[in-house]
């Protein structure tokens, strides 16, 4: 008998587990049916899920300055987490972006697209499945400034190069970098790329996000998601039942902690120089491309590069000479953005190729970068 009853409560256990197990796989069923996009609160701000996989300073700076421009950047829906790199671009996704800089400005600049292709890497929304010629390509590794963020895919930097340089010679473009992406998550990248040959050209651009203040550096936490541990927790907190109930709103542990660099100078030189010798190593031409680096991290890149004998375009300093001319070269574009900062424009000229930001090239900004290196690369065509 005692046998007996204790084979009844064995079953009631394993009936209970399954029951939970069914309820609970049934509603993370009904998530993904519906198509759930799981986001959490700030304030009154709703901001996507993803995001709480940023490191903790970082993630306190941008929700300080969510507050501040008064809404959420449209562009930040367009990213899901990822295991290798944090974050990467939604593959198969569109998605037009209107409110995305200054508040001031936020009714004055054009909207753009963000369209990515099957890997989740940015392309273009007119010809998404242009035929790839035989030729050289080239490749960009950067952040948000390679990106083309702000400005149509057409009218990023390295579409318009790569438009210039197909009037010499044939080139394809494969564009693969990510707004806030550092040297590390570059090299993480450069390390999946295997189909870099002779001649190609590679355009590395990093340090912003390099320099950005973080609790963790970028190889530590990469280095905890990819952990045993980290992997198994990783799943956990994915599973979309997971993220629905953390949209609860209950209390969180507030953390005491000490800042540092994403990316330490020390390490920067380092995923530099191996960046530049992978290239090198498959016959690649390596480029740099600063953009808005402290100075601090611009003086380690420019002696890094330099040092390896090879082109150093430093923007946008670099685009200083066009100021006097910039509102004959592009008429039309120079109206849209003087009515945008109005005398904003007066007080600093350089808005004139950059967003409020100061940082990020605009699309004058975009069309003149592409100019000058263009001036560069037709050289070694032959």
């Amino acid at each position: 008998m005692a046998s007996i009853d204790k084979l009844k409560k064995v079953q009631s256990f394993w009936f209970s587990l399954v029951v939970v197990f069914f309820f609970f796989g049934f509603v993370e069923l009904i998530l993904r049916v519906s198509g759930f996009d799981p986001v959490f609160r700030y304030k009154t701000y709703t901001i996507p899920f993803w995001m709480e996989e940023m490191d903790p300073v970082v993630l306190e700076k941008y929700q300080r300055f969510v507050a501040g421009q008064g809404f959420v950047n449209q562009d930040a829906y367009a990213y899901e987490p990822d295991l290798r790199y944090g974050y990467r671009l939604k593959p198969n996704y569109a998605i037009t972006v209107q409110n995305y800089s200054s508040v001031l400005v936020v009714d004055k600049l054009p909207s753009w697209t963000i369209v990515s292709n099957a890997k989740g890497f940015r392309v273009s929304s007119n010809k998404p499945t242009k035929t790839e010629t035989s030729g050289r390509t080239l490749y960009v590794l950067g952040d948000s400034s390679s990106f083309g963020w702000g400005v149509e895919y057409e009218k990023s930097y390295s579409s318009l190069l790569t438009e210039k340089l197909n009037a010499i010679e044939p080139i394809n473009l494969k564009n693969l970098s990510l707004p806030g992406f550092s040297s590390f998550q570059g090299k993480l990248l450069w390390e999946e790329l295997g189909d870099v040959k002779k001649g190609d050209w590679v355009i590395l651009s990093f340090g912003w996000n390099d320099a950005y203040s973080s609790l963790q550096t970028d190889h530590r936490q990469f280095d905890l998601r990819n952990s045993m541990a980290g992997k198994i927790n990783w799943k956990l907190k994915h599973l979309l039942l997971y993220r629905w109930m953390s949209t609860w709103d209950l209390p969180k542990h507030t953390l005491d902690y000490e800042e540092g660099s994403r990316v330490p100078l020390t390490h920067y030189r380092k995923n530099l120089e191996a960046l530049v010798e992978g290239v090198r190593e498959k016959g690649g031409k390596p480029v740099f491309v600063n953009v808005c680096n402290p100075i601090a991290y611009q003086d380690v890149a420019k002696e890094t590069i330099e040092n390896q004998k090879m082109p150093f375009f430093n923007f946008p300093s670099a685009l200083e000479p066009y100021l006097s001319t910039i509102h004959d070269l592009f008429p039309d574009l120079f109206v849209t953005y003087f009515e945008a900062y109005g005398e904003g424009m007066e007080d600093d000229p350089m808005l004139a190729f950059l967003f409020p930001d100061r940082c990020h090239p605009n699309e004058i900004g975009h069309s003149l970068m592409a100019e000058v290196l263009f001036e560069t690369l037709k050289g070694e065509i032959s």
